[in-house]
């Protein structure tokens, strides 16, 4: 699981440090950065992969602009490169230097870190860094190593790595990354028209998914803790696959419960928004095939105020029981009341802009709440933690 992401130089985020647990929720206004935060962790996620090219960029949810416009646009910051760290479970550590080489035809993103000549540095088994940034760090360290008081350092081993060596462990969350902002009607829709296997970042291949499922026993059991999580809508009663679909047939059959015996059955285009949206979720958090670390834009929408704070209970639980990590935005305080920041594993983050106009990003804990005893709804929307417009 990635542990801390520290991203340099990204449109408005010039420099923060993120530190992670299994759900992180950023809160803020609008435009103060929160897309930015996601769209660099993806960018990260992209120089992992090695696929620093615009079909990428749009397929995990990055926005495709002009260059000049995926740096920082400040009068005072003058740089050309965008560097994004990741820090996971057991320390390792891998930093990607990223810059737009424009003396190559076509011009195109380049990860300035994987070279002939990066570095490698282990201290114990635990730590490993690549990358240029390493050179400058190399000289430092062998200066300091001749204090013989520092322990730690005496164990320290450097050495030059192979051309195309990736020296990351956490390459295997990383580079399935995926930034999912759901649309209604592409959800809605019975088709497989889907450049992410299995599910696409607007709700492309759901149904499709939902047929593969049905025909292989291993997906009956995930098919079944879907339709146990529904159960939350108090109308649905069951949902299965129809059988005898055509090939490019897909469609899901509903039961309302309210409804007659004769007529209380229907596919996915006559359900409420809110229910596509909250079956998409239990299915990206639940099945094995999804990427284990994710981001949810608005995570919110479609969900009635009651059913955030329930919905939002029910996706952590499930991440803890299925490896998953998932970072979110979102607009609704609602959201916010199932949240449990006794638990070190739920994050919340308020984004808001520096008096620059930076990004900056404060991380609450249960420390900063515990002393009220409104709910974190309230706390939000009265202005005691921040994420707010100030300008009115």
């Amino acid at each position: 699981m990635i542990t801390n992401v520290s991203i340099k130089n990204y449109k408005s985020v010039v420099d923060v440090s993120l530190p992670l647990g299994r759900f992180n929720l950023l809160i803020g206004a609008n435009g103060c950065g929160k897309s930015n935060i996601l769209e660099g962790i993806a960018m990260g996620a992209a120089a992992s992969s090695d696929k620093l090219d615009y079909e990428y960029f749009a397929n995990r949810g990055i926005r495709v602009v002009d260059p000049r416009f995926m740096l920082p646009a400040f009068d005072d910051i003058k740089s050309d490169r965008i560097s994004i760290g990741f820090t996971n479970g057991d320390n390792s550590l891998a930093t990607f230097d990223i810059f737009y080489n424009k003396d190559t035809k076509p011009a195109h993103w380049q990860d300035e870190s994987v070279s002939a000549d990066s570095f490698v540095a282990y201290v114990g088994e635990n730590l490993s860094l690549h990358g240029p940034m390493v050179k400058d760090m190399i000289d430092r360290i062998n200066k300091m190593k001749s204090n013989k008081n520092n322990s730690q350092l005496q164990n320290l081993r450097l050495k030059p790595i192979e051309d195309d060596v990736r020296i990351m462990t956490v390459d295997a969350d990383l580079n399935r990354f995926l930034i999912y902002s759901l649309e209604e009607t592409i959800l809605r829709k019975a088709d497989d028209s889907n450049r992410t296997y299995p599910l696409g970042r607007h709700g492309e291949g759901l149904f499709a998914y939902f047929k593969e499922l049905s025909q292989k026993p291993e997906g009956i059991d995930i098919f079944n803790e879907i339709k146990e999580n529904l159960k939350v809508l108090d109308w649905f009663d069951d949902m299965e696959v129809p059988s005898g679909q055509l090939s490019m047939e897909f469609n899901l059959k509903l039961k309302d419960g309210y409804l007659a015996e004769t007529i209380n059955t229907f596919d996915q285009r006559s359900t409420n928004e809110g229910f596509l949206y909250l079956l998409f979720y239990l299915t990206l958090v639940i099945s094995d095939e999804t990427p284990k670390f994710f981001a949810i834009e608005n995570i919110d929408t479609a969900f009635n105020p009651k059913l955030c704070r329930e919905v939002m209970k029910m996706l952590i639980a499930l991440a803890q029981k299925h490896d998953k990590q998932i970072i979110a935005t979102t607009h609704n305080p609602a959201i916010l009341d199932g949240l449990d920041l006794s638990d070190n594993e739920q994050k919340l983050m308020v984004v808001q802009r520096s008096v620059d106009g930076y990004t900056k990003v404060r991380t609450l804990n249960n420390k900063d709440i515990v002393k009220n005893e409104l709910p974190l709804s309230q706390l939000w929307l009265r202005g005691f933690i921040g994420g707010l417009p100030n300008n009115f």
